[in-house]
């Protein structure tokens, strides 16, 4: 992946920011390459060739949907699950969909320290502790430490019918395009695209990559920061340090804002160790740095079993035939006249 071709993916993401909401990052499905091509200096076929070449190479490799579990009434929550081989990451992968609750989990090597990240979602404190109970039995040491609240801005629209209607179609379809979205649920295509964009706009769902695309070389950079008044600056000098750095949005990694130690996170192509070696060292340097982190995506998972079954819960009900009625009975026929008998 070359500055170009991360430019390009950069800007998949609205705003051109990452945001890891439930685990995987947004992407805008509907954008223009010509909007694209604005933004990073070459003609627009010049990026659909590389969309193209992206593609083959299996970075942009299909889509997902995601609903908002405040949906749901839900939150979520992450828990980490340490790990040591890649054999043990696979079983650990296979064996969350036995746990309800979980939607998502990752793979990831942290400064050295490898493990699973489970996100799953919780109706109440005891289902937390019952789910973070099952989670434990999937690791070899046993004793895990209690899960994270993993903060997601809740969405800011009450769904009708018809958006659960809408919402379903997506999560079945996410690479649907409008028009066939349109034909499925039973609705003009001007209404459906204004309803799409609503859904988004107030986030009830959003698109991602799909899970075997979402493994990238790619490292996300934590830099650790003295106060929140150095921020500005140091963004500023980031620029010049990093040119190929993709920010994290304040509201990106599962931290509600304001509420945690200041921390500035990005994305940075991690294809080249030396140079992303080189590059740590300078970004420990800045001032107002106290610490630089890194982590690796190794894998990842997903479990739609969850969300399915809670917007199904959210559809009408299919009608059950009506019973046939029974069929007319035949008049039974008057009993004739006895013979020499005058009639009446």
């Amino acid at each position: 992946m070359d500055p170009l071709d991360f430019a390009i993916y950069r800007y998949l993401s609205p705003g051109g920011e990452a945001r890891f909401w439930a685990g995987r990052r947004l992407i805008d499905p509907m954008i223009p390459a010509r909007e694209i091509a604005e933004r990073v200096g070459v003609s627009e076929n010049g990026v659909r060739a590389r969309m193209r070449g992206l593609a083959d190479r299996g970075y942009l490799r299909g889509t997902a949907v995601t609903p908002n579990p405040s949906l749901f009434g839900v939150e979520m929550f992450v828990q980490e699950v340490p790990i040591d081989t890649a054999a043990e990451a696979d079983r650990v992968l296979r064996d969350l969909s036995l746990v309800d609750g979980v939607v998502f989990a990752r793979d990831t090597l942290d400064e050295g320290q490898r493990g699973v990240r489970v996100h799953f979602v919780s109706e109440s404190a005891a289902a937390t502790a019952r789910r973070t109970a099952l989670i434990a039995r999937l690791s070899a040491s046993g004793g895990l430490a209690f899960p994270e609240p993993y903060w997601i801005p809740p969405c800011t629209r009450e769904l009708s019918s018809l958006d659960w209607r809408l919402l379903a179609a997506l999560y079945r379809a996410p690479d649907a395009k409008v028009a066939e979205v349109a034909r499925t649920v039973g609705i003009s295509l001007k209404t459906t695209a204004r309803r799409w964009h609503e859904l988004v706009a107030s986030r009830a769902c959003w698109w991602t990559h799909a899970a075997d695309a979402e493994e990238f070389p790619l490292a996300l950079i934590q830099l650790d920061l003295q106060e929140e008044a150095g921020r500005t600056s140091l963004l500023g000098t980031l620029h010049d340090v990093a040119p190929a750095w993709m920010p994290v949005a304040s509201d990106g990694l599962g931290t509600q804002p304001g509420s945690a130690p200041p921390t500035i996170a990005g994305l940075v192509p991690a294809d080249a160790p030396a140079a992303l070696e080189r590059l740590v060292q300078k970004l420990a340097g800045l001032p107002g740095v106290l610490s630089v982190r890194r982590t690796f995506a190794l894998g990842s998972r997903s479990y739609p079993t969850w969300f399915s079954d809670r917007i199904a819960e959210h559809l009408p009900r299919p009608q059950a035939a009506s019973p046939e009625r029974p069929a007319k009975a035949r008049a039974r026929p008057k009993p004739s006249a006895r013979p020499g008998r005058p009639t009446p």
